[in-house]
């Protein structure tokens, strides 16, 4: 079907894949795996390590997270309806990252999944302390070309951010591509708003609660 031409015009612009970044706390989780890999690396003088800055320019794809809700079925005279129950909110992330000469992101990633559990001594830590805070930015710093006003951006949190799995792909010793990390990570929860009243109740019941006072006493720390 024809649309009017001021109807088209009306359109907002699309947001590009390029307008679009993440950005990964440093804290807990990240800062304890790179404390483990600087002392542990002193013994094979392997200490590389990334931070959140590193992981975000290195990275060539993620996924964006979604929401699940379970359904109950009710049958009336024959006809099936489904009703809406739970909304799930927790998932996985998945990033693709370019490995360093020095290996610094495999590095950072197995101290950060030995933190979680060491399958050499058996120690677990907290999930207080493995435990991180990531966001997906939309948008922003974009200004309409005729009226100059400067588009508002939207900001996903991710909580309770931790690695569940790595994995590299197959290595051809003939070919100069670079190596590539494929790095999936768990979520609890994710919500548009960091400040709404549904976030708020999730971050009592423990869906990882980022406050000042708690990052500035760990960076005091290390």
């Amino acid at each position: 079907m024809l649309r009017k031409l001021n109807e088209i015009r009306a359109l907002k612009d699309p947001i590009k894949k390029s307008q679009v970044e993440f950005i990964i706390s440093d804290t807990p989780g990240l800062l304890l795996s790179k404390l483990e890999q600087n002392i542990v690396g002193q013994l094979s003088g392997n200490t590389a390590t990334c931070g959140p800055k590193e992981l975000r320019l290195r990275c060539t794809s993620y996924g964006y997270p979604g929401a699940k809700i379970s359904q109950t079925e009710l049958v009336i005279a024959g006809h099936v309806r489904r009703l809406g129950q739970i909304q799930d909110r927790s998932g996985t992330w998945t990033i693709q990252v370019t490995e360093d000469y020095e290996g610094s992101i495999l590095n950072t990633i197995e101290a950060w999944c030995d933190i979680i559990h060491s399958p050499v001594s058996g120690l677990r830590l907290p999930s207080s302390l493995y435990k991180t805070v990531a966001r997906i930015q939309l948008g922003g710093n974009v200004k309409y070309p005729a009226s100059g006003k400067e588009l508002g951006m939207r900001t996903i949190w991710l909580r309770g951010v931790y690695p569940i799995s790595y994995e590299v792909g197959e290595l051809n010793p003939s070919d100069s591509s670079p190596v590539s990390v494929k790095i999936t990570f768990n979520y609890d929860w994710f919500g548009a708003n960091s400040y709404s009243l549904v976030n708020g109740v999730a971050n009592l019941f423990g869906h990882g609660i980022e406050s000042n006072q708690t990052l500035d006493s760990l960076k005091n720390l290390f």
